[in-house]
């Protein structure tokens, strides 16, 4: 069967008026005009990660972790390799504990060794979360221990609160630092109904994204103790983070720590509504059910291939956009598709949403 070309996506997404997942459709325009009406955009502009607006930002993150001090950075690749080499110097240890799916594993291209130079152990089973024991059997003297939460590819799957404790109560025995990738903490906070410090207080450092699901332009924060940041700082330079000029990824970022991260329970709440109205429904299973966070994945019983050509024909006939893509499942004809609850996703009702999902089924 033939893939769908880039171009035939777009033209069956242009037509749609129901968006699955996130805020739906964004132009450059919207961007624009959100932040000339945004409270913050008096604030002034930055000069190389110098200014009010920035200012702003790191200490209310901060605040919001529990932590010292806040730094932001352009990327998170710059952020946790930075968190990772001052916890390396001051052990003088290069070795980083990680999971094989985390995006520090696959998707940096290996910069965790080629740039910081450090050496990464992976720890655990593609799957699930690592544990102590797998801690424990590590046999050499580790810089730092990484955690991702929520772990995105094996399903956005969160930790739960005894095992994320006894994680940090081992790392804090043995004296090696607790690095929480917090991308989507923001995400998970809703499913484990605790503030955000209360969780950040598990990690010497952590690092959240402002664009994934707060939807700002871009960049992020890693917060810490006070000399943990104060040393971080000099990374950002010298991994070319020092920008000189990043205003309007901050404005949106300060405008989505007001707008959207109130949402993020309603997000959690409609995921497990949607989770709810499929469970049970023949060729369509969710994982994790009920999901651990604002996202999660849907797999199909039916090859990618013929998924990416119904989720067209269901964008023709339906007007609604549902998957911009599918890999391979487990299963010879099988199919991973996620969905990422956002406003968009609000717009719909929980019973259109399932029939929907039920007419892709059939479609494919």
């Amino acid at each position: 069967m033939t893939e769908p070309t880039p171009d035939d996506k777009a033209t069956a997404r242009a037509g749609c008026t129901h968006f699955l997942s996130a805020r739906g459709p964004v132009t450059a325009a919207d961007f624009i005009a959100a932040l000339a009406a945004s409270p913050h955009i008096g604030l002034g502009l930055d000069h190389y990660s110098e200014g009010p607006a920035i200012e702003l930002l790191e200490t209310r993150v901060a605040a919001l972790l529990g932590k010292e001090a806040g730094l932001w950075f352009p990327k998170g690749i710059i952020a946790q390799q930075a968190a990772l080499l001052v916890h390396a110097s001051r052990l003088n240890r290069r070795t980083v504990a990680l999971h094989p799916q985390s995006h520090l594993a696959i998707d940096e291209k290996d910069a965790l060794a080629r740039l910081a130079g450090l050496v990464p152990v992976r720890l655990g089973r593609d799957e699930r979360h690592f544990t102590v024991t797998d801690l424990a059997g590590v046999r050499e003297p580790l810089a730092a221990v990484t955690l991702e939460l929520p772990l995105r590819r094996p399903g956005y799957q969160a930790l739960p609160w005894d095992d994320l404790q006894a994680i940090a109560g081992w790392a804090r025995e043995v004296g090696v630092p607790l690095h929480l990738d917090g991308a989507r903490l923001w995400e998970v906070q809703p499913w484990y109904d605790r503030p955000l410090a209360d969780i950040a207080a598990v990690a010497d450092t952590v690092y959240v994204s402002l664009y994934k699901g707060l939807g700002g332009l871009g960049g992020c924060v890693l917060a810490g103790d006070r000399a943990t940041i104060d040393a971080a700082k000099p990374w950002r330079v010298r991994y070319g983070g020092d920008l000189p000029m990043a205003f309007p990824m901050i404005v949106t970022a300060l405008d989505a720590l007001d707008t959207t991260l109130p949402r993020m329970g309603a997000y959690y709440r409609r995921a497990c509504d949607i989770a709810a109205a499929l469970r049970g429904v023949a060729g369509i299973t969710l994982f994790p059910d009920p999901p651990q966070c604002n996202s999660f994945q849907v797999h199909f019983a039916a090859s990618a291939a013929r998924m990416n050509q119904a989720v067209l024909t269901v964008a023709r006939e339906r007007q609604c956009w549902l998957f911009g893509w599918f890999s391979q499942g487990l299963l010879p004809d099988s199919a991973m598709g996620e969905i990422v609850v956002g406003d968009a996703t609000l717009a719909w009702g929980v019973d259109e949403i399932a029939a929907a999902l039920i007419a892709l089924r059939d479609a494919a």
